[in-house]
């Protein structure tokens, strides 16, 4: 009994023993291990141990870095005739803004020459996207770019007479000329009498009235407010998302006199707007205030129906500024940045415009009559209604309007002709294009009359003579348009 008990003893200690010789050993282990990792080599070319940078306390001021040689975030201010040029976006094989712009930055060595291949490289974007033919006083351009000594001096003397940089302002990292732009102001210079009453005879002589500029002023109110623009624009339906535009400011200023043509400007102020969508506003506007059609066409432009809407011509239409208000609120009183604000550069704003943009307006209107050869389109519009059938033509109505206004002096060729005729002939306003039928019933072909006189700087456009079919001998008779005008002239 004693024996066992002893054995049993013995087995418990060597089994103790074993335990307790493994623990020594992982214990001596672990003492090693701390020896390696808890001391450093004592040699002299150990490596500076590099303190933990402190972050800097609220209110503390900062201050940008150095710009000059150095790449930075701009916006740049640029003013333009865009006369010329097929808009203001890069577009191979066409002249543009951007393609005379980009080459300078490379030349001066603001940019690589890559960055002008692909802009995206360099950040660049612009603020509005003007259209063929379009000026722009205050396009702003965002784009980061190397702001070599006297930027703006060689800019200017690698651009054109036509182009020409204003200024920049340095901006965020993240600064975007398009997406952070709240509000665009466009401006539209129009001569007065494409107002007119559609039977008034018009000269450049011609002065409009309070009244029709009063007319006007109600017409562009219209505009005003959230609507659905997809009718002014191509390629936009109603239940797009995109068609839905903010118009803030729509106004007509008082009538001034440039040249002897007297002349009206609009101004336009929205969010936002789309391809043709202010050309087409003011074409609306013409139709209306001269009497092709009634307010109501207005009213037609918001709803899904496909409305028939004339677009004014490009010559006249500017942008004029684009507000960063967001964008200044934010970032231009933070005491780090400066707000977008070009009121330094206004003076040499307004002389470029004077002497390239609106003397250009001036000189070609007057030239090429570009308005009044667009009202003379306006004819072969519909504005939304059904276009009747048979003989009826889109102007019909406007022809019936003149022969009830209009009662010129019966000639003994018009006696003759009426009453060889089976029925009244139509009566066309700005231009007519007349089918006359000889006694065999061939028709003779189209004669557009043209009532125009050019003699020196004076164009005479006669809006209300009537015109009769004239009966054919054996061969139709052609007229050309200056024929015509001389004999207008002549009476």
């Amino acid at each position: 009994m004693i024996a066992e008990m002893l054995r049993n003893l013995i087995l418990k200690f060597k089994e103790s023993t074993k335990i307790s010789s493994k623990f020594f050993k992982m214990a001596e282990s672990l003492a090693q291990a701390e020896e390696v990792i808890g001391k450093r080599p004592a040699t002299e070319d150990h490596e500076p141990v590099v303190p933990k940078k402190k972050k800097k306390k609220k209110g503390q001021p900062v201050t940008l870095g150095p710009s000059e040689n150095a790449k930075r975030k701009i916006a740049l201010l640029v003013s333009y005739n865009g006369a010329g040029y097929y808009g203001v976006q890069i577009n191979r094989g066409f002249a543009t803004i951007e393609s005379e712009l980009f080459p300078a930055l490379v030349k001066i060595g603001a940019i690589q020459p890559d960055h002008a291949e692909t802009p995206s490289k360099m950040w660049f974007q612009r603020g509005s996207r003007t259209d063929k033919g379009v000026s722009a006083v205050g396009q702003t351009f965002s784009l980061k770019a190397k702001l070599v000594p006297d930027f703006v001096q060689k800019m200017n003397e690698n651009l054109p007479e036509k182009i020409r940089i204003m200024g920049y302002i340095r901006t965020t990292n993240a600064f975007d000329s398009k997406n952070f732009c709240c509000s665009r102001t466009y401006m539209y210079m129009m001569p007065t009498f494409s107002f007119a009453p559609v039977e008034k005879f018009i000269t450049n002589e011609y002065r409009t009235g309070p009244e029709i500029i009063e007319r006007v002023r109600e017409v562009l109110k219209r505009f005003l407010g959230t609507h659905k623009f997809h009718n002014f624009t191509s390629g936009v339906k109603f239940s797009d998302a995109c068609a839905s535009r903010y118009m803030i400011k729509f106004e007509c200023s008082d009538p001034y006199v440039r040249d002897g043509v007297e002349f009206v400007t609009l101004h336009v102020k929205g969010q936002s707007f789309m391809l043709h969508q202010i050309r087409k506003m003011i074409g609306i506007t013409i139709a209306i205030v001269r009497g092709y059609c009634g307010e109501n066409v207005i009213d037609k432009c918001w709803g899904p129906v496909q409305v028939d809407v004339p677009k004014a011509p490009g010559l006249g239409l500017v942008l004029e500024e684009l507000h960063f208000d967001g964008y200044n609120k934010k970032f231009g009183c933070d005491g780090i940045h400066d707000p977008i604000d070009w009121t330094p550069f206004r003076e040499s704003q307004e002389k470029f415009k004077e002497e390239h943009i609106i003397s250009d307006i001036v000189a070609q209107e007057k030239e090429d009559r570009v308005m009044f050869n667009w009202m003379r389109t306006l004819q072969f519009h519909n504005f939304g209604e059904p276009r009747s059938e048979g003989s009826e033509k889109p102007w019909a109505n406007v022809a019936r309007m003149l022969r009830e206004k209009s009662s010129p002096p019966p000639t003994e060729q018009t006696t003759d002709t009426a009453a060889q005729e089976d029925g009244e002939p139509p009566i066309v306003g700005d231009s007519a294009a007349c089918e006359v039928k000889d006694s065999t019933n061939s028709t003779v072909p189209e004669v557009t009359i043209d009532t125009t006189v050019s003699e020196g700087t004076t164009d005479v456009i006669h809006n209300s003579t009537p015109v009769s079919p004239v009966k054919a001998d054996t061969e139709p008779r052609s007229e050309s348009t200056s024929d015509l005008s001389a004999e207008s002239a002549s009476r």
